[in-house]
């Protein structure tokens, strides 16, 4: 049998949180378990810090959090930031210009904050799951946030399919190699879509990685749980890994283990706490 992992990171939206905001007790209670059999067990998130705080207290998470896909490891205790990564500020300052151009409103989202603009405030709900902590601007390159650019660890931009399309394309002409950019509608009815760019150099993978080996780690001691195409690299990089069971082909393909549980049911923390006790 392979030795059981000494640390286990769980993604938020789609697999600890099921789809109507709530977390199952059979996962509250596998990461219970899964620590009385001396699994360390960590969260890996696109969410900034103050999103990911109340999960890492349902779950009683004491081990580094990554949160802003990989560029700020956060202390689940205190929400203070160990280690944080952010983008260049002059590719802040681009991006944010070219999405005025197309007419989109700019989300910025700093280690305990998001700042954004005015036209965009239909969609605060939609932008606070990744922080309850919002504040709106009439434009962010008059406002005094634009003092704070080169603290932004991720950026979105919101709008019709057409704008973000347009949008997406000039930022990787002119960005390409230095940002990750990806666009996906919000909703079903894909009314309003998303455009969202970070550091090509920094995602779970490399956040994870930072966490293990402080702990002294390898990868091959690490598992993780997750569900949508930001946890690819994670899935690359760690020795198993589970993939919920709503995630589509194309990303399920990069993990070791399809789960049944979805974000419906909730409890895939808890079948893969399962198969981990009982296969090591």
């Amino acid at each position: 049998m392979p030795p059981r992992p000494r640390l286990l990171a769980l993604d938020l939206d789609g697999t600890v949180y099921r789809a109507d905001g709530t977390i199952s007790q059979w996962d509250l209670d596998a990461v219970s378990r899964a620590r009385d059999h001396g699994i360390a067990v960590t969260i890996a998130t696109g969410r900034i810090a103050l999103g990911a705080m109340p999960a890492a207290a349902a779950l009683s998470i004491t081990t580094p959090m990554v949160c802003a896909e990989g560029a700020v490891i956060v202390d689940p205790a205190t929400g203070a930031a160990l280690a944080s990564r952010s983008m260049e500020a002059r590719h802040i300052e681009s991006f944010t210009h070219t999405a005025g151009a197309h007419g989109l409103a700019s989300f910025w989202f700093l280690h305990d904050e998001i700042h954004g603009e005015e036209h965009g405030r239909d969609h605060v709900g939609y932008i606070g799951t990744w922080s309850p902590s919002v504040t709106l601007h009439t434009r962010l390159p008059d406002s005094h946030a634009w003092d704070r650019r080169d603290g932004v660890t991720m950026a979105v931009a919101l709008g019709s399919h057409d704008a973000v399309k347009l949008a997406h394309a000039q930022v990787e002409s002119e960005h390409g190699g230095h940002l990750l950019a990806v666009r996906f509608p919000i909703d079903a009815q894909r009314a309003t879509w998303t455009l969202l760019v970070r550091s090509a150099r920094h995602d779970k993978a490399t956040g994870l990685a930072e966490v293990a080996s402080g702990l002294g780690f390898e990868a091959h001691e690490v598992a993780v749980v997750g569900d949508w195409v930001n946890d690819i690299p994670m899935f690359r990089w760690a020795g198993r890994s589970f993939v919920m069971g709503q995630s589509p082909d194309h990303v399920a393909e990069h993990a070791t283990d399809r789960l049944v549980a979805t974000h419906v049911t909730g409890g895939g923390v808890a079948e893969a706490v399962m198969a981990l006790l009982r296969d090591t």
